[in-house]
């Protein structure tokens, strides 16, 4: 009783401490939703090693699978909720050709390397699938595609370790080598414009918590997300029994009907104005995510871990920089410059957050609006072009 108490503690506490703290600098390195997952494997390393002593110590499943997936199910649409997807008609020409270049190359050197070497990997269908989501929109939309798959949360938290490697690399050659080498293929241009129109969109990840406050309008956004959440849970029941209600099969049907429902309420919901400018949903989505995250990695078992993992990075691994380089190459033909092409890849490989520090970096701040735009555009998409390759892959 006690050690589940102390579970739930972390789950919901921890979150809050990296958002409490996230300009601590490895934070900034990893992002938030990297520390979640790291700090949550260190708890599960703890566990692992007390366990090697001779002692017990096993934390409750229930309580990290009824947790992780209301966490989520409730996180995707407050994080919708602040999208923007409206400001889209304002991209310019370039920058949506850029962005639909990254989108095209992920999914084909995706499929190139499933069929390669993915299928090869236990899950690896899944694995590929959920990688199609996170290099079009982000982590989030990654956990969303494997839980809809049903996944296991051992090898989700394998596949988002694997990603924070990875993506911790690549993240640093975006930031130093990237400009050098892709400005030897593609064209500079310093009057590019990237905006049709002025936009007033803002990072929805760029908050201080200091100044989060509760108030009436954020708590009726978490009752519509919470309603979306029930909506979908409902539609999997039904989907369920409508099926002939097999026993042990309701969490199969349950969490993909879950998932998928939040998402398109979500991103329906953001068109509303009056919920859209809501202050705060976003905090109390990304906290959500965290919480889901956290719960996610603390769970893993390091006496199941078999060389699926080293397996799982080189996949992803793979998949980054082939991506990448081959979106540079089709760039070219279409002659989109350096910065634009380097900021639509961050924007769809890490999503908005990450966008501000690499723009400032290329010294061309007036990416940094369309780059949150396609990333929140990325954000809406990456769960369904991940769930029709899965699919796909599955075949």
């Amino acid at each position: 009783m006690i050690l589940n108490i102390i579970q739930i503690l972390l789950i919901f506490f921890i979150p809050y401490l990296i958002i409490r703290f996230k300009d601590f600098k490895f934070t900034k390195i990893l992002g938030t939703i990297g520390m979640s997952y790291l700090l949550g494997l260190i708890v599960a390393v703890l566990i692992y090693l007390v366990n090697l002593a001779g002692v017990n110590l096993v934390l409750s499943k229930d309580i990290g699978d009824i947790t992780s997936f209301s966490a989520i199910g409730i996180g995707i649409p407050l994080m919708l909720f602040s999208s923007n997807l409206n400001e889209a008609k304002k991209l310019s020409k370039m920058v949506l050709l850029s962005f639909t270049i990254l989108i095209f190359s992920v999914m084909v050197v995706t499929t190139i390397t499933f069929y390669a070497f993915g299928r090869t990997i236990p899950d690896g269908a899944v694995l590929s699938a959920g990688a199609i989501g996170l290099y079009t929109g982000g982590t989030p939309n990654l956990n969303a595609i494997m839980n809809i798959f049903g996944l296991d949360s051992q090898k989700i938290a394998l596949a988002n370790l694997s990603d924070i490697i990875t993506g911790a690399v690549f993240y640093v050659f975006l930031l130093t080598l990237a400009k050098p080498l892709v400005d030897l293929v593609l064209k500079k241009n310093k009057k590019a414009e990237y905006l049709n129109e002025e936009s007033n969109i803002e990072n929805s990840e760029d908050f201080n918590v200091k100044d989060f406050k509760t108030h009436k309008s954020l708590f009726r956004a978490f009752l519509l997300a919470l309603m979306m959440a029930m909506v979908g849970a409902l539609i999997g029941v039904i989907i369920w029994i409508m099926q002939g209600s097999p026993q042990g099969r309701l969490f199969d049907v349950l969490v993909p009907a879950l998932l998928i429902s939040v998402t398109v309420f979500g991103i329906i919901a953001s068109f509303n104005k009056k919920v859209r400018e809501v202050k705060g949903t976003n905090i109390v989505g990304h906290y959500l995510i965290l919480v889901f995250s956290f719960a996610i990695a603390s769970s893993v078992n390091f006496l199941d871990i078999t060389g699926d993992f080293a397996k799982i990075m080189l996949l992803y691994g793979i998949i980054t920089v082939g991506s990448f380089t081959l979106n540079v190459i089709i760039a070219s033909f279409f002659k989109i410059d350096t910065d634009c092409m380097i900021v639509c890849a961050t924007a769809g490989i890490y999503g908005p957050a990450f966008i501000p520090a690499i723009t400032k970096q290329l010294k061309n701040d007036k990416l940094t609006v369309p780059g949150l735009i396609v990333g929140s555009i990325g954000y809406a998409i990456g769960t369904f072009l991940g769930l029709l390759f899965g699919l796909l892959f599955l075949l």
